[in-house]
């Protein structure tokens, strides 16, 4: 058998519903997307992953071939099928020189005949042969070749300690690392650092309330390599709305040396931005390792997409000017294309840079934002002068995505001018953020509406002088009446008990915003006319009864909304025009399977998953099954006629959907698989009626430890007016059996979902450490029970 048949004979994974986190226009980009430049790659191309052995290629092209449904090649596995033996031993026999002839040879049928829909995990020597690395470079142009980087030390210690596979030829593990890392470069599109990660603690303040598994150690790298690939293929670029009716945006600048020391700080530090700017000027090393750990670290512990800036000491940075010397432009080009392959979300070139550097990386951007700047710290031009219309305009004709001037301020005066030469390009194209520097600068960082770069007092060093916090810039807009005091609402009844307004307040005062949230409760929907109609009314959270009885009060409500069939989320429509409605609560519940389900359980066209209840929240839970990629989904309800109507609504959303109802809950259950994900949408007051054991509704409708399959799951609790549920005590329960269940209070869905309906009022994330603290101390005080006990 030759290689060809042998390559072409490799059973294909099985084909899937593709998951939100790659299905195009599925679900929106959690951010803007690009505003130029076409894609790059196709969604089909195939992926090549390349790099040291121990590295994690294969696991991380298992994770993305289950994902996308796409067929699954590993060279060293090929090899062994074809000549029944190990690696090890052929080595040992024939030598390495054999063994890299028949791997090349594998690796030219797979770029050869599988260009789309393939992932391939190559051996660690690929790049050894000349004849390898032009395929692989070939390759590039139009597939994905991601180099996987992974701690030097664990990889080195993997190496030692593994016996499945020969010694290096001639030389140590780490002088063979040392000497392949320019191949590996040159040969790949995009790089991916593969970071050792500990087992997830259960987030800050939670005292228990979510209980993650050991299983769950591989879910930050898969988020991490599943964010690169959304990147990439243009499904969710990360990037932030500068539009003119998008909300003011932020930028904090990092200046530390080593990122890793912000991180025990990132929430603080994280407060009200949009975007981090990596200073790589205040870096201690430039080495293109070190700046790709640096990179993925970040990236690791916060969601917030990445500027890449080297400001040079004319721009009033640390990096040296640049020579018109070949090797220093050759060296500068280096670093920003090291920027690309690392796919960050904006890079920042300076105007003055070498036009072949400009050229070059704005050619080659990509879904990268490019931000073209210019910054004068002697203040010798100004703004109402010719030349900064000059520079504006032959910045723009960069074809970068977003214009930056910077100047200084001598007098407060300095301010009105920046913002008259604002006005003249305003409607332009391309968006404009011109700040003035020093202390008689400061308000110009506040009236800026694009970017305004800020400060924290937990920073090492400001970036620049004249900076100011985003606290402090909040203060200012409200005091100078360009950020107004809004009235915020939970509309519903009984509402009495809600922790809404700790949540939202706690929100408030964090992000330095004035205005409030308060209880409203009425008897009719009507009653809530003259306070949806009151100038000062800023949006409102909608709970029962008039989720749905509110539609008729709104002038718009979003697509999910619409589907849904209720909303939990009502805001005043831009130009006041009216009210829109939304609904968040499927958001969270999206979120919460997606953060606790292992890599183990992908969602495939296999999966199951068990809906209880068949109210109002679980049109929102089947809505949000349906986004995460489920098409096999079982609803239970004590009255079937209202499961059954569900069902047949829900159908129509999708020709694919499988959706059945249950008459009851059996041993052994009626699903094939046992569902990986169970969420319970019944609430605890209705539940625990007449008839209940010990107050506790799912032991009274029949739930059972063996309703939950043995590969583990997510099992989610909507009702938080007990802190465990008899679900949440069946997943313990296999969870304490080594069956890795994760159980998510209904507290949590709370928190998700008042995360969510912030941003849309604010335009700001939430402060989810500080929000989480509070409610959790509030909420262990009044409702903190345990189902089971009482207590």
């Amino acid at each position: 058998m030759n290689v060809r048949d042998l390559v072409h004979r490799s059973p294909p994974t099985t084909t899937i519903k593709s998951p939100s986190m790659f299905a195009p226009g599925s679900i929106p980009p959690s951010r803007a997307a690009s505003p130029s430049n076409p894609e790059r790659y196709s969604r089909k191309a195939s992926i090549v992953l390349i790099g040291m052995r121990g590295v994690g290629k294969t696991t991380l092209a298992t994770l993305a071939a289950k994902a996308l449904g796409w067929e699954l090649f590993d060279t060293d596995t090929i090899f062994e099928q074809q000549y029944q033996i190990s690696i090890a031993d052929f080595v040992a026999n024939r030598g390495w020189d054999s063994f890299r002839q028949i791997e090349s040879d594998i690796l030219h049928v797979l770029l050869r005949t599988h260009l789309t829909s393939k992932v391939i995990a190559c051996g660690g020597g690929v790049v050894e042969l000349e004849r390898n690395r032009s395929l692989l470079q070939a390759f590039c142009l139009h597939g994905l070749v991601i180099h996987v980087l992974r701690e030097k030390d664990a990889v080195l210690t993997y190496i030692r300690e593994s016996t499945h596979f020969p010694p290096y030829y001639h030389e140590s593990a780490k002088e063979a690392w040392d000497r392949r890392e320019k191949f590996f470069r040159d040969c790949c599109s995009f790089e991916f650092v593969s970071l050792t990660v500990p087992v997830p603690p259960a987030p800050a303040g939670s005292q228990g309330t979510v209980t993650p598994d050991q299983t769950l150690a591989l879910k930050p790298v898969e988020d991490d390599f599943f964010r690169l690939l959304r990147f990439v293929h243009g499904v969710d670029t990360n990037k932030v709305s500068v539009s003119p009716r998008a909300p003011r945006s932020y930028f904090l600048s990092l200046t530390y040396d080593d990122v890793a020391q912000a991180i025990p700080k990132i929430e603080d530090l994280s407060l009200g931005i949009d975007l981090w700017e990596l200073r790589i000027d205040f870096l201690s090393s430039l080495d293109l390792t070190f700046l790709a750990f640096q990179i993925a670290i970040l990236r690791q512990h916060s969601p917030l997409p990445i500027l890449f800036t080297l400001r040079t000491v004319r721009h009033g940075g640390r990096f040296p000017d640049i020579p018109n010397e070949e090797n220093a432009i050759n060296s500068l080009d280096a670093l920003f294309r090291h920027a690309l392959r690392l796919g960050v979300e904006y890079i920042d070139l300076e105007a003055t840079f070498p036009p072949s550097v400009l050229a070059d990386i704005v050619s080659l951007k990509g879904n990268t934002s490019i931000i073209g700047s210019y910054c004068d710290v002697t203040g010798s031009i100004s703004w109402t002068g010719p030349q900064t219309k000059q520079i504006y305009d032959r910045i723009a004709q960069m074809d970068v995505d977003i214009v930056k001037i910077v100047n200084i301020a001598r007098t407060f005066e300095d301010n009105l001018s920046l913002r008259q030469f604002v006005a003249t390009v305003e409607r332009n194209p391309k968006p404009i953020l011109a700040i003035n520097l020093g202390p008689e600068g400061k308000m110009s960082r506040v009236l800026n509406h694009v970017l305004s770069p800020v400060s924290h007092p937990l920073l090492p060093r400001v970036s620049s002088p004249g900076q100011i916090s985003f606290y402090e810039t909040q203060k200012i807009l409200y005091l100078t009446s360009l950020l107004p005091m809004k009235k915020y609402y939970l509309f519903g009844c009984p509402i009495a008990h809600s922790m809404s307004p700790t949540l939202q307040n706690t929100a408030f005062a964090t992000l330095g915003l004035p205005h409030t949230y308060e209880l409203k409760e009425t008897l009719t929907v009507e009653e809530l006319n003259d306070v949806i109609a009151s100038p000062n009314f800023g949006g409102a959270s909608v709970t029962i009864p008039y989720k749905r009885d509110i539609i008729p009060l709104l002038q718009h409500i979003s697509r999910h909304a619409k589907i849904i069939g209720a909303v939990n989320t009502i805001f005043p429509l831009p130009g006041g025009v009216g009210y829109s409605g939304d609904n968040t609560d499927w958001r969270a519940i999206k979120t919460c399977l997606l953060r606790y389900l292992t890599p183990a359980n992908a969602v495939t066209s296999a999966t199951t998953a068990l809906v209880l209840g068949a109210g109002g929240t679980s049109r929102a839970t089947l809505y949000a099954l349906h986004h995460v990629g489920v098409i096999n989904i079982y609803i239970y309800n004590r009255t079937r006629r209202k499961a059954e109507a569900l069902a047949r609504e829900f159908e129509r959303l999708d020709p694919l959907l499988n959706l059945r109802v249950l008459d009851h809950l059996a041993v052994p259950l009626p699903i094939h698989p046992l569902p990986t994900m169970i969420v319970s949408t019944i609430p605890a007051t209705s539940a625990a009626g007449a008839g209940s054991v010990d107050g506790n509704p799912l032991i009274d409708i029949g739930l059972h430890a063996d309703h939950l399959s043995p590969a583990g799951g997510v099992a989610i609790e909507l009702a938080y007016e007990r802190r465990i549920t008899s679900l949440l005590a069946l997943a313990q329960e296999k969870r304490e059996g080594g069956i890795a269940w994760a159980g998510v209070e209904g507290i949590e869905l709370l928190l998700e979902q008042g995360y969510e309906q912030c941003r849309i009022w604010t335009g700001r994330r939430a402060p989810k450490t500080q929000v989480r603290q509070k409610v959790l101390e509030v909420y262990h005080q009044s409702w903190g029970r345990d189902l089971r006990t009482g207590t």
